[in-house]
């Protein structure tokens, strides 16, 4: 029976206006800069954190949602709950992508030692470096096909000298800071997300310490959007409300009611 193309292209062919879905961004920082409190900004009832760290500890206050991830195959679980589980979270922040990409090496080098008996214990091969990005790829791609908004973060890395030389708008031989993950692991993070920032704090001239999420383009920092809208470079005072907002009407602050 012949396949009705028409009937198929009804059913898979949309319009930006038509979906309903939550965005996904990427957000990286030095430590100790909010990436957390970011993530879970969204709302804390409605937020699950993939926590591989510890990090979140101490957020006895907000005392937000999380699931501990302390091996590679956790995320499998977590994956599979927000996919198939009864829940009630809309957001999804995976906290750490730098700590996932040091869990899945040292994943990779376990099943190989376990395969080879003339593998030396906590040695690096070079291809283990290509089998955990590729892992890492496929962690991104499954919580990236969530049905629900997705926050990554990510540790800050300084490229500097020949290694800034990488990306082809960067200042010749200039610092740019980007998120700290291996190349091909980053670039693709950087293509799926809808919003990469680099999250920062400033001190104003009143001596009061301002958090802003660097959102623009520059030749400095890993960053840049997606939206019809003229944005400004950085965002003052981020939460994941006033970024979805600011993205899709242009200003970050709530209509007023007249």
């Amino acid at each position: 029976m012949a396949k009705d193309y028409n009937a198929i292209a009804a059913q898979r062919i949309s319009r930006p206006s038509e979906q309903k879905r939550y965005p996904r961004f990427l957000v990286y920082s030095r430590n100790k800069k909010g990436k957390t409190t970011f993530g879970i900004s969204g709302g804390v009832e409605n937020t699950l954190v993939l926590d591989p760290e510890h990090g979140t500890d101490e957020m006895k206050k907000k005392n937000p949602h999380v699931w501990h991830t302390e091996r590679w195959e956790d995320m499998d679980d977590a994956y599979n709950f927000l996919r198939y589980g009864q829940h009630d979270y809309r957001w999804v922040n995976v906290d750490g992508l730098t700590k996932y990409s040091n869990m899945s090496l040292k994943y990779v080098m376990k099943l190989q030692e376990e395969k080879s008996l003339d593998r030396i214990p906590g040695m690096v091969q070079q291809r283990d470096y290509g089998k955990s990005g590729e892992l890492m790829k496929d962690m991104l791609t499954r919580f990236h096909n969530l049905p629900m908004g997705v926050v990554f973060t990510a540790q800050e890395r300084m490229l500097e000298g020949e290694d800034s030389e990488e990306d082809e708008d960067s200042d010749e031989g200039s610092a740019m800071f980007v998120p700290d993950l291996p190349k091909g692991v980053r670039g693709y993070a950087n293509s799926i997300v809808d919003v990469i920032g680099r999250l920062y704090i400033v001190k104003t001239d009143d001596g009061k310490l301002d958090r802003r999420l660097w959102i623009g383009e520059s030749l400095k920092y890993d960053t840049g959007y997606r939206s019809d809208f003229p944005m400004p470079d950085y965002l003052r005072a981020p939460t994941i409300p006033r970024l979805v907002r600011l993205i899709r009407t242009g200003d970050p602050n709530p209509a007023k009611t007249k």
